[in-house]
């Protein structure tokens, strides 16, 4: 038999569409000598079907036994040891969240709390309208600070010029190697 009509059985055999008498070939062959690396697999395979079809199932006695078994066995319902099991687990997760609901609670209140600083309204009005004037000023001359720079934009548009400057920089490059080539073609000619 050829390769090729090997692999078209292990084809077959793997859709399921062989007949016993191509398995027969399939496995004489693939169990022989001479068998190609691409096919090894199968070769283990069936190697692996022949030595476990002389195994025997276990007889009738077998499912009797574990009948019997079953019957001496004694009856837990699974509920109940869940239960058994839940309550407890569940006291304790209750009171641990308890336990964290406490210390946040007395945690919270330990916080100062802000408080009256002075028992005379007007002095209070007065010492928080200095503060706010000390605060106006720095700001004003932060304010002034950012006025200069207003000026430095003045100045950048002065830098654009130079741009202009650059393009006929570049024209009369353009030139100069028009110039070049002139003279070397008259110094040719």
């Amino acid at each position: 038999m050829n390769l090729q009509e090997i692999e078209t059985l292990i084809r077959k055999y793997e859709a399921g569409e062989t007949s016993l008498a191509e398995e027969k070939l399939l496995r004489g062959f693939l169990t022989g000598d001479g068998v190609p690396a691409h096919l090894k697999s199968f070769r283990d395979m069936f190697f692996f079907f022949d030595k476990e079809s002389g195994k025997s199932l276990p007889g009738e006695s077998f499912d009797e036994k574990i009948l019997n078994e079953i019957e001496k066995g004694k009856v837990v319902l699974l509920r109940q040891q869940r239960n058994r099991l839940f309550y407890p687990v569940a006291g304790i997760a209750a009171t641990v969240i308890i336990l964290i609901g406490l210390f946040f609670h007395f945690e919270g209140s330990r916080q100062p709390r802000i408080i009256d600083t002075y028992s005379n309204p007007q002095a209070a009005y007065a010492e928080a309208r200095k503060a706010l004037l000390i605060v106006s000023a720095n700001l004003n001359e932060g304010v002034g600070k950012v006025a200069n720079v207003a000026e430095f934009n003045d100045g950048l548009k002065n830098l654009n010029n130079i741009s202009t400057f650059e393009t006929g920089v570049e024209s009369l490059e353009k030139i100069t190697i028009m110039e070049n080539s002139t003279k070397t073609i008259t110094l040719k000619q």
